[in-house]
Protein backbone atom coordinates (compact mmCIF):
# COMPACT_ATOMS: atom_id res chain seq x y z
CA UNK A 1 0.00 0.00 0.00
CA UNK A 2 1.55 3.56 -0.99
CA UNK A 3 0.57 6.77 1.09
CA UNK A 4 0.43 9.83 -0.92
CA UNK A 5 1.35 12.96 0.74
CA UNK A 6 0.22 16.79 -0.57
CA UNK A 7 0.56 20.54 0.96
CA UNK A 8 -2.75 21.96 0.98
CA UNK A 9 -1.53 25.41 0.57
CA UNK A 10 -3.62 27.35 3.42
CA UNK A 11 -4.95 24.25 4.84
CA UNK A 12 -2.79 22.09 6.17
CA UNK A 13 -1.64 18.53 4.13
CA UNK A 14 -3.73 16.04 2.83
CA UNK A 15 -2.77 12.30 2.71
CA UNK A 16 -4.68 10.06 0.21
CA UNK A 17 -4.75 5.66 0.17
CA UNK A 18 -5.80 2.97 -2.36
CA UNK A 19 -7.59 -0.01 -0.23
CA UNK A 20 -6.66 -3.08 -1.65
CA UNK A 21 -10.62 -3.08 -2.32
CA UNK A 22 -10.03 -0.12 -4.76
CA UNK A 23 -11.66 2.33 -2.67
CA UNK A 24 -9.98 5.41 -1.84
CA UNK A 25 -10.05 7.21 1.54
CA UNK A 26 -7.79 10.32 3.15
CA UNK A 27 -7.21 12.65 5.93
CA UNK A 28 -6.84 16.19 5.73
CA UNK A 29 -4.84 17.56 8.77
CA UNK A 30 -6.07 20.93 9.19
CA UNK A 31 -2.89 23.60 10.23
CA UNK A 32 -5.41 24.01 13.55
CA UNK A 33 -5.59 20.47 14.63
CA UNK A 34 -8.39 19.25 13.27
CA UNK A 35 -8.44 16.12 10.73
CA UNK A 36 -10.82 15.07 7.97
CA UNK A 37 -11.40 11.31 7.21
CA UNK A 38 -12.30 11.25 4.01
CA UNK A 39 -13.86 8.73 1.25
CA UNK A 40 -13.62 9.97 -2.24
CA UNK A 41 -16.04 8.96 -4.67
CA UNK A 42 -15.41 5.57 -6.67
CA UNK A 43 -13.63 6.31 -9.85
CA UNK A 44 -13.43 10.09 -9.21
CA UNK A 45 -10.47 11.31 -6.81
CA UNK A 46 -11.70 14.59 -6.87
CA UNK A 47 -14.94 14.03 -5.52
CA UNK A 48 -15.37 13.61 -1.32
CA UNK A 49 -18.05 11.10 -1.16
CA UNK A 50 -18.31 11.76 2.61
CA UNK A 51 -16.31 13.50 5.61
CA UNK A 52 -16.45 12.97 8.91
CA UNK A 53 -14.41 15.74 11.01
CA UNK A 54 -12.09 15.27 14.05
CA UNK A 55 -10.92 16.33 17.28
CA UNK A 56 -7.06 16.42 17.93
CA UNK A 57 -8.26 13.96 20.75
CA UNK A 58 -10.35 11.68 18.58
CA UNK A 59 -8.10 11.84 15.77
CA UNK A 60 -5.58 10.11 18.25
CA UNK A 61 -7.59 8.00 19.34
CA UNK A 62 -9.13 6.56 16.12
CA UNK A 63 -5.25 6.10 14.86
CA UNK A 64 -4.71 4.01 18.22
CA UNK A 65 -7.76 2.16 17.17
CA UNK A 66 -6.66 1.67 13.56
CA UNK A 67 -2.69 1.26 14.18
CA UNK A 68 -1.02 1.70 17.49
CA UNK A 69 1.19 4.28 16.25
CA UNK A 70 2.32 5.18 19.48
CA UNK A 71 3.08 1.73 20.63
CA UNK A 72 6.83 0.62 22.01
CA UNK A 73 7.85 -2.18 21.37
CA UNK A 74 10.04 -3.93 23.71
CA UNK A 75 13.13 -5.99 22.50
CA UNK A 76 12.69 -7.91 25.44
CA UNK A 77 15.78 -10.47 24.67
CA UNK A 78 18.29 -6.97 24.36
CA UNK A 79 17.08 -5.47 27.37
CA UNK A 80 19.46 -5.02 29.78
CA UNK A 81 19.42 -3.43 33.23
CA UNK A 82 15.49 -2.31 32.83
CA UNK A 83 15.99 0.49 35.53
CA UNK A 84 18.48 2.06 33.29
CA UNK A 85 18.02 1.35 29.84
CA UNK A 86 15.96 -0.29 27.63
CA UNK A 87 16.12 -1.03 23.76
CA UNK A 88 13.04 -0.62 21.90
CA UNK A 89 11.21 -0.52 18.00
CA UNK A 90 9.91 3.05 17.34
CA UNK A 91 7.87 3.18 13.65
CA UNK A 92 8.36 5.94 11.59
CA UNK A 93 4.82 6.81 10.17
CA UNK A 94 3.66 7.95 6.97
CA UNK A 95 2.20 11.23 9.28
CA UNK A 96 5.28 11.47 10.79
CA UNK A 97 6.73 14.60 10.71
CA UNK A 98 10.03 13.50 10.25
CA UNK A 99 9.76 11.30 6.93
CA UNK A 100 11.78 12.92 5.07
CA UNK A 101 14.00 14.22 7.51
CA UNK A 102 17.55 13.89 9.03
CA UNK A 103 18.09 11.53 12.05
CA UNK A 104 19.48 14.43 13.10
CA UNK A 105 16.63 16.48 13.86
CA UNK A 106 14.45 13.76 14.80
CA UNK A 107 16.72 13.42 17.76
CA UNK A 108 17.83 16.96 18.18
CA UNK A 109 16.14 17.83 21.39
CA UNK A 110 16.03 14.90 23.00
CA UNK A 111 18.45 13.77 25.09
CA UNK A 112 19.28 9.99 26.34
CA UNK A 113 18.60 8.19 23.21
CA UNK A 114 20.43 6.19 20.79
CA UNK A 115 19.65 5.10 17.61
CA UNK A 116 21.41 2.03 17.50
CA UNK A 117 19.73 0.92 13.76
CA UNK A 118 17.44 1.75 11.56
CA UNK A 119 15.42 -0.85 9.37
CA UNK A 120 14.08 -0.67 6.38
CA UNK A 121 12.35 -2.93 3.87
CA UNK A 122 14.23 -5.76 5.85
CA UNK A 123 17.75 -4.35 6.01
CA UNK A 124 19.22 -3.14 8.86
CA UNK A 125 21.84 -0.23 8.81
CA UNK A 126 23.46 -0.28 12.16
CA UNK A 127 24.75 2.94 13.34
CA UNK A 128 23.06 4.84 11.49
CA UNK A 129 24.71 8.23 11.24
CA UNK A 130 22.84 11.63 11.58
CA UNK A 131 22.85 12.85 8.17
CA UNK A 132 20.15 9.80 7.73
CA UNK A 133 17.24 10.56 6.09
CA UNK A 134 13.81 8.66 7.52
CA UNK A 135 11.70 7.50 5.47
CA UNK A 136 7.71 5.94 6.21
CA UNK A 137 8.19 2.48 6.91
CA UNK A 138 11.22 2.38 9.03
CA UNK A 139 11.75 0.99 12.20
CA UNK A 140 14.13 3.16 14.18
CA UNK A 141 15.92 0.70 16.97
CA UNK A 142 16.48 3.32 20.40
CA UNK A 143 18.27 2.84 23.39
CA UNK A 144 17.75 5.02 26.53
CA UNK A 145 16.33 6.03 29.48
CA UNK A 146 12.30 5.16 29.51
CA UNK A 147 11.83 9.44 29.74
CA UNK A 148 14.00 9.78 26.63
CA UNK A 149 12.20 6.63 24.46
CA UNK A 150 9.09 8.22 24.87
CA UNK A 151 10.06 11.85 24.28
CA UNK A 152 11.33 10.42 20.72
CA UNK A 153 8.33 8.53 20.12
CA UNK A 154 5.79 11.00 20.76
CA UNK A 155 8.59 13.47 18.30
CA UNK A 156 7.99 10.64 15.83
CA UNK A 157 3.97 11.04 15.99
CA UNK A 158 3.20 14.67 16.34
CA UNK A 159 2.36 16.18 13.09
CA UNK A 160 3.98 20.15 14.05
CA UNK A 161 7.90 19.12 14.90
Amino acid sequence: MQIERMPLPGIGVGYTLHTGEGQVIGVVCHRGGRRDVVVYAPGDPDTVERSVALSPTEAQEVAELLHPIATIDHVTHLERHREAISVVELPVTAASPYDGRTLAEAVARIHGVSVVAVVRDGRTVTAPGLGHVLAHGDVLIVAGGQQSIEALSRALIHTDP
